[in-house]
């Protein structure tokens, strides 16, 4: 008899008593890790009692266990992270751990997409499955929506043409024909890329978290018949939700918008402009500034009370930011009080503002939906039409003895000497003229050329966005963000003397950074110079970073293919750079493979830091590489 339940993950050790399996699977720790991390345990691990109270043996699932290790270790899961297990006793520990290992052939993943959708297929409900295999309902949810994706792309995603994380991003459109048309339509780089993906599928809706969302409220937007749709894989819980109908959602808004117009269209201003929408849509008007009222006896004694608690407030903050200890949530409570006070003092001053009647007669109201989702009005809009009519009206009052309003006017509106047609075509024709002389001008195309590179790589600031009118130019990889021990590498030394080279020999400003000289001296120097500085910044512009492991070539394998590059004479396999992050089973490994099996089996006896020290000391000087490192040429069929 078994007993399924779940247990925390760090409770789990491998058992050396019941363990059948004794040669390690084929799938890498890490790729299974960052499996387990995107879909979750897919099946259960089977347990028994162990030793030690409240510790269990793990008999069957030992790789999955030493992955989930591997996610509590570098923090992609909590120490309190639970699994679902399935309890044996120790009589039977044995035989279960044989019928896992010998009579079962893992799923591959899309075939448990399959799987789960056919048993709800069926009949059974979510839970009955989650219950059925150890998996939680959401485990079973995010299957079923894989496994709606087009047939072709999840084909695509059994031959390793695409990886899980663009097949997740595929799943928040539920229209197989637009899932199949934008993966056609996608070139090589994005396809790698989930979240071009999402952008392109989600064009014609809003999430959750937008500020009409947020405003409108997903409640009243379902009341009204609004559909959305849960993206299961998103990482930040605003940005699950999809909102489908932004058309109902427009309106939804501007009824709201209206009925919080209301009262202020009462208040006399010759205009009141609403509008559903977060852009900046009166940023070119002119605006009447409102003279302060004085308080009421009531109003200056409530803001004389506000005043006193958020001080009040704000030592106290300030006591918490000196003082050392776990206080984040109490810091946050009090801010959020402090900036709701705030707003509250405000308000009343804002309610004693007397606005000029003049400014009424000519000025506006703009009514809109802030950033935040809430509503934003600006009181005092002076339409840049009305701004003759607004400098006559004040000067009429100056002139009969009145004060003159407090404004900041609106540009003069005028005519443009030429339509916005005529200037598109002629500086068309400017860009082709130039274009076609600087065509028979190699020199000087490499000059600019080279000069708006360097600006990129070795500028800082805004000068490194600047440009001399090329559309080009360098992405870099973040390569010391994904490799800490790159800068002390050989190939990271190399390419700091590269760089400090070309500081030393290019013209600085007096903070010492890349100046416009650049340009200048770009085009007095020959084309050897400029070719070797252009090897620099290609250099560093090579791209090629991955998440998961492939056997497939890749485009970074292609050019080092075309270089000839000897991978070998740049990287060691250390206990840093490499031995130290395996297993040990992986360290013997690389050995047997680099010295044969009799040199490994001495490391299988070792700790796992004395067998990464010894493997280091008997591949130095080997020339073996993980296959990872290996550079794959590609088969041409014939």
């Amino acid at each position: 008899m078994t007993t399924h339940f779940q247990i925390e993950a760090r409770k789990l050790v491998l058992s050396s008593r019941y363990q059948a399996r004794k040669t390690p699977g084929q799938m890498p720790l890490a790729e299974l890790a960052d499996t387990i991390a995107a879909q979750g345990l897919l099946q259960n691990l089977v347990v028994t009692k162990g030793k030690k109270r409240g510790v269990f043996e793990v008999v069957a699932g030992g790789r999955r266990l030493r992955a989930i290790q591997m996610l509590l270790a570098d923090g992609r899961w909590a120490q309190n992270q639970t699994v679902w297990v399935e309890l044996v006793d120790n009589d039977h520990a044995l035989e279960a751990s044989i019928t896992e290992n010998v009579k079962r052939e893992d799923m591959h993943p899309a075939d448990e997409f399959d799987a789960f959708a056919a048993l709800v297929g069926q009949g059974s409900c979510i839970e009955d499955v989650a219950a059925r295999f150890g998996v939680a309902p959401n485990v079973v949810k995010r299957r079923l929506r894989l496994a709606g994706v087009a047939p072709e792309l999840i084909q695509a995603y059994r031959d390793k043409q695409m990886s899980l994380d663009v097949l997740m991003a595929f799943t928040v459109c539920e229209d197989q024909d637009r899932q199949r048309d934008l993966w056609q339509g996608l070139d090589a780089w994005d396809r790698k890329d989930p979240g071009t993906i999402r952008r392109r599928l989600a064009a014609e809706t809003v999430t959750a978290a937008h500020a009409l969302a947020r405003f409108v409220g997903l409640e009243a937007y379902h009341e009204a018949g609004g559909k959305s749709f849960e993206d299961l894989f998103a990482q930040d819980d605003g940005q699950s939700t999809y909102l489908q109908d932004t058309k109902l959602l427009q309106t939804l808004a501007l009824d709201k918008l209206q009925a919080a117009a209301a009262p202020i269209r009462e208040e006399g201003w010759a205009w009141v402009d609403v509008q559903p929408t977060t852009d900046r849509l009166w940023d070119n008007f002119g605006r009447v500034r409102a003279q302060q009222g004085k308080l009421t006896k009531a109003q200056a004694a409530q803001v004389k009370a506000l005043t006193k608690k958020i001080d009040a407030i704000s030592v106290r903050m300030d006591a918490l930011a000196q003082e050392d200890g776990d206080d984040d949530d109490e810091w946050l409570r009090l801010e959020e009080e402090h900036d709701s006070l705030s707003e509250e003092r405000e308000a009343i001053s804002n309610n004693a503002q007397i606005w000029p009647a003049t400014a009424k007669e000519l000025g506006g109201v703009g009514i809109c939906i802030g950033s935040d989702g809430a509503v934003r009005v600006e009181r005092g809009l002076i339409d840049p039409k009305d701004r003759k009519q607004f400098i006559k009206a004040n000067e009429t009052a100056i002139a009969n003895g009145e004060d003159g309003i407090a404004s900041s006017l609106p540009a003069a509106v005028t005519r443009p000497t030429h339509s916005e047609r005529l200037v598109r075509q002629l500086t068309a024709n400017k860009v082709g003229i130039v274009a076609a002389d600087l065509a028979g001008k190699p020199d000087i195309a490499l000059a600019v050329m080279v000069a708006q590179l360097a600006r990129n790589v070795l500028g800082w600031g805004y000068f490194a966005y600047g440009n001399y009118g090329l559309g080009i130019s360098v992405k870099q990889e973040a390569i010391s963000q994904h490799a800490p021990d790159f800068e002390a590498s050989k190939a990271g030394i190399e390419l700091a003397k590269y760089r400090q080279h070309w500081l030393d020999t290019l013209p600085l400003d007096e903070d010492g950074q890349l100046s416009e000289a650049i340009l200048d001296w770009a085009l007095t120097q020959d084309t050897a110079s400029l070719l070797d500085l252009l090897a620099y910044l290609l250099a560093v512009s090579v791209q090629g970073v991955q998440h998961q492991e492939s056997d497939s070539p890749t485009a970074l394998d292609r050019l080092a293919t075309i270089t000839g590059v000897d991978i070998a004479q740049w990287w060691k396999p250390t206990a840093d750079s490499y031995l130290a992050h395996v297993s040990k089973d992986q360290i013997s490994g690389a050995v047997a493979q680099a010295l044969g099996p009799d040199q490994a089996q001495p490391i299988a006896k070792q700790k796992k830091i004395e067998a990464a020290a010894s493997a280091e000391q008997l591949l130095a000087g080997k020339g073996w590489l993980p296959t990872i490192l290996q550079v794959k040429v590609e088969t041409v069929a014939s």
